[in-house]
């Protein structure tokens, strides 16, 4: 599957990317030190995302190994214009998901 991404939005413990899927469908990622909980995605994700029409779906990232497993499955049952939203432990589990989407070193953006 080729997939290209950009980081849209950077805050200190937020990533939100844009990601194209096999050059035509865009997605959504967003990604946040969290504890695996559900109302925590309200925090992380704004409302007018929810109302984009999509589906989204969650994704708790315990360590950095989990990464490239979890960010396969997911992409593998996306949709255009779906959100998907990665509760990661730690920075270390941030930086694995991204780097999944290709983003190495994102302080350089």
């Amino acid at each position: 599957m080729q997939i290209q991404s950009q980081i849209i939005e950077q805050t200190d413990s937020t990533y939100v990317l844009e990601i194209t899927l096999e050059e035509e469908h865009k997605i959504w990622a967003y990604l946040a030190i969290s504890e695996p909980d559900l109302d925590a995605v309200a925090q992380i994700v704004p409302p007018e995302q929810f109302e984009a029409g999509g589906d989204v779906h969650v994704m708790a990232i315990a360590q950095p190994t989990d990464a490239p497993q979890e960010v396969e499955e997911v992409l593998f049952s996306m949709n255009p214009n779906d959100t998907v939203v990665f509760l990661c432990a730690d920075e270390a589990s941030v930086m694995a998901v991204l780097n999944e989407f290709g983003q190495t070193d994102p302080s350089s953006n």
